[in-house]
């Protein structure tokens, strides 16, 4: 008797509920018949065209610029003899801090190739003969941060970077 109670348990767990799948199958097809008739009434979108001519007005204002700070010559003495270092200094600066860079530029013109002076005046010219010039770069950098200082909103300096296209030195005692 046990042993029939239990083979009708296992009848009765093994049936698959057969009303309910098909209630599900059908909702499913009628679904997907539903989804297809909407796009096929919607009809095929719109071609977007991209104008290149429109730039983005913030990514335009985030470009980067070079600008020439300085184009000299300037001495240095440290090794007993002097040196004439040919040079020509530019700055990384936003597009959106050039007015301002370049206005304070034209006003402190001669306070900023004093200043690099001083600093080609003063160096090892040791660190001159640097492949990259990274100590100079790094000097000149600090003096511009000083004078032109740092965004107002972001707190990030106005001069990104500073770029030496040629420094090249001559004997200046011939």
């Amino acid at each position: 008797m046990a042993e029939a109670q239990q083979s009708e348990g296992e009848e009765k767990k093994s049936k698959i509920p057969m009303k309910a799948i098909i209630i599900v199958a059908s909702i499913l097809i009628l679904e997907g018949i539903g989804i297809t008739t909407a796009f096929m009434i919607a009809g095929k979108p719109s071609p977007v065209q991209a104008d290149p001519a429109a730039l983005d007005a913030e990514a335009l204002a985030n470009q980067q610029v070079e600008e020439l700070v300085v184009s000299d010559k300037f001495p240095n003495s440290k090794m007993g003899r002097t040196y004439l270092y040919d040079t020509e200094v530019y700055i990384l600066l936003r597009r959106k801090h050039r007015d301002r860079v370049m206005n304070d530029m034209q006003n402190m013109n001669v306070r900023v190739s004093s200043e690099i002076a001083t600093i080609f005046r003063s160096i090892d010219p040791l660190l001159l003969e640097e492949p990259t010039l990274a100590t100079l770069r790094r000097q000149i950098k600090a003096k511009m941060d000083e004078m032109f200082g740092k965004d107002e909103q972001t707190g990030q300096p106005l001069v990104e970077e500073v770029l030496i296209r040629k420094c090249t030195r001559f004997r200046a005692d011939y």
